[in-house]
């Protein structure tokens, strides 16, 4: 049987009802983790979670939008309740947009940096206590938006490149607190 790197490690999953966030929580799950798995539509996450079922993966799963800090601070007080710990918070959750600054509405703006932006930022802080306790581990989903802005995705593009800076300033304040970031 092969060694699964992740047993008993509690592992948070934003943005995995679909996509790379899915396929990250199968991953980890079938690593030995358990999976709390996060996004804002309910009926997608339990497909995903009877899918890690079938699977035999330990899971649960938290319906919110985490780019609001009370639904974020739920998230991660849920999986400390359910689990009694936090081991891996995986940053996934975003969206992006399409079209030249001067045919987006402010509010289409407003709203990528919301989900990019504040949807990694709250739930990285409300579980930063419990990862310093297990010396955990943080890891943000990015993109090469992250590092070159790109014509036709200028919020996305801004909102990844204000997750790196936010990275890499918190990779040096928890280096002391054996978090790995």
């Amino acid at each position: 049987m092969a060694k699964k790197g992740f047993q008993n490690k509690v592992a948070i999953v934003t943005g995995s009802s679909r996509g790379i966030g899915r396929e990250i929580a199968l991953s980890l799950g079938l690593e030995g983790a358990t999976i709390v798995l996060n996004g804002r539509d309910e009926a997608r996450l339990k497909a995903v979670s009877q899918e890690l079922n079938a699977l035999g993966i330990v899971n649960a799963y938290f319906t919110g939008d985490i780019s609001n800090l009370e639904e974020a601070k739920a998230l991660i007080l849920f999986t400390h309740d359910k689990f009694g710990q936090i081991d891996l918070l995986i940053n996934n959750v975003g969206i992006s947009s399409r079209g030249y600054i001067a045919d987006l509405h402010p509010s289409v703006i407003e709203q990528v940096f919301k989900s990019n932006v504040f949807g990694t930022m709250h739930p990285t802080h409300f579980a930063l206590p419990y990862l310093r306790q297990t010396k955990g581990q943080i890891v943000f989903i990015s993109s090469l938006a992250g590092i070159h802005g790109l014509p036709g995705l200028a919020p996305y593009c801004a909102s990844k490149m204000a997750l790196t800076a936010f990275v890499e300033a918190l990779r040096i304040e928890e280096k002391a607190n054996g978090v790995h970031v």
